[in-house]
């Protein structure tokens, strides 16, 4: 009875030497397997050898990130490459570490872990590096290319006509979003690589658009040729003729504009000295010493538009800064012009 239990005994050494030679080989020949379970960079790569996990993760996770990260702009476009930001990531460190914590243990737990289907739930998030200084100094240089300052619009007076130079808005780049955009597609792997330029509309603080209401209506007024001329939408309407202010007198040059009308206006002389005894007094409209006939205009300082009872002035210098109009010209020119219509005399 004793031989048969130290038979018996000798039996199951051998049995369990042999499972643990066989657990051993077994495990000796996973050396550089990851245990079921791992991720990296939300990769499943447990059961995977490390040179496979390698190229995995290099065809997921390292080989988008290296790829050039486009920014169009109207037909064009700006190329910004990750390896001229020194672009770096922990994908060797996670793979060292995650096959350290696969080989923990000892041959016999490693083995029954793996026969079993057990795993280790294990999760590696990847760590991405780069210049933010390279990713500023690519925004800037975009900056320099596209940002363009608006362009005012201008408008140039003469007795020709109103002539007007478009206004066109201006650009700038929105180079915190444009930073932003690019940082977040160099972290992200499964990002596109093709974005819009962000930019915004830099308006003029004069436009085209201002100055054609403005100047929708205009006259002009020659000293030398005794002429006033009426545009709408820069065309000539009708030319008329004119007196203006005698010598002493002259009929201010420069641009004014219509402030204020009156159909059959008062004269409020001023107290100047060649207004004589009226001087300071109010003339009501129909009085033979009020001069202002028909309709007024006036555009600046007492100085205006007005029609006149001597029509044998008109094509001369003969008024005291006026520009003297025969009375139904003067109605007719009242009607067709608003208040601030710009006037130019020359």
């Amino acid at each position: 009875m004793r031989k048969l239990l130290i038979v018996l005994l000798g039996l199951l050494v051998l049995s369990a030497g042999a499972a643990a030679a066989a657990a051993w080989r077994y495990d000796a020949g996973r050396d550089d397997r990851l245990a079921q379970g791992i991720s990296i960079a939300d990769v499943d790569v447990g059961g995977m050898r490390l040179p496979e996990a390698r190229a995995v993760l290099a065809e997921r996770i390292g080989d988008p990130l290296t790829q050039p990260i486009v920014v169009l702009y109207r037909g064009g476009q700006f190329v910004f490459s990750p390896s001229s930001a020194d672009l770096g990531t922990n994908l060797d460190a996670l793979l060292a570490h995650a096959l350290a914590e696969s080989r923990s243990g000892n041959f016999l737990t490693r083995a029954f872990r793996d026969v079993s289907g057990g795993r280790l739930s294990r999760r590696h998030d990847l760590h991405i590096t780069y210049s933010s200084e390279a990713v500023q100094e690519f925004v800037r240089g975009v900056g320099r290319t596209v940002d363009a300052k608006p362009r005012e619009g201008k408008s140039k007076a003469s007795f020709v006509g109103i002539r007007i130079k478009p206004s066109e808005n201006g650009v700038a780049v929105r180079k915190p979003a444009l930073t932003l955009a690019i940082e977040d597609a160099i972290v992200d792997p499964e990002s596109s690589r093709s974005l819009d330029l962000p930019t915004r509309v830099l308006r003029p603080k004069v436009t085209t658009r201002e100055l054609e209401k403005r100047f929708r209506y205009f006259i002009a007024v020659s000293r030398s040729k005794k002429q006033l001329r009426y545009f709408v939408k820069e065309k000539l309407v009708k030319t008329y003729r004119v007196a203006i202010g005698r010598i002493g007198f002259e009929t201010p040059a420069g641009l004014y504009e219509i402030r204020s009308k009156a159909v059959n206006p008062a004269w409020y002389v001023p107290k100047k000295a060649w207004a004589g005894d009226l001087a300071g007094k109010v003339i009501p409209p129909g009085d033979p010493e009020n001069p202002l006939k028909a309709r007024w205009m006036g555009f600046w300082d007492g100085a205006g538009i007005h029609g006149t009872a001597e029509s044998s002035s008109i094509g001369s210098a003969a008024s005291h800064g006026c520009i003297r109009m025969t009375v139904p010209d003067v109605i007719d020119l009242y009607g067709r012009v608003p208040l601030h219509t710009p006037l130019y005399i020359s």
